[in-house]
């Protein structure tokens, strides 16, 4: 009996090209003194993924930090004053270390 005609995906070999093409997992933040650790979007598991797509436009930016970080990190951002330029800058450079621009996807056209 022959084989059928598959390719087979190993995403733990997968996963180590894409850390060694990045070569991170996360960017660190810095504001005031204090460093916070944020993964990069190419690292969020899924389940994160489904939460951040099912917020509503007007959710409020700091749930998306909540889910890819700790409430306790989002908490201290803002008791230091975390600006909505903040955000969008943090939330820029998780996307391009992801090779991911505005309005691109990481899904392969093949």
């Amino acid at each position: 009996m022959s084989k059928p005609n598959r390719k087979r995906l190993h995403l733990e070999t997968l996963r180590a090209q894409r850390l060694g093409a990045q070569g991170t997992k996360e960017i660190e933040v810095e504001l005031d003194d204090e460093k916070f650790v944020f993964p990069l979007s190419a690292w969020w598991p899924m389940t994160v993924v489904k939460k951040i797509r099912a917020l509503k436009d007007n959710a409020d930016a700091t749930q998306v930090l909540a889910l890819i970080s700790s409430q306790e990190q989002v908490d201290k951002l803002m008791e230091l004053g975390l600006t909505l330029g903040d955000f969008q800058d943090i939330m820029e450079a998780l996307n391009e270390d992801a090779g991911v621009g505005p309005g691109e996807s990481t899904s392969s056209s093949n």
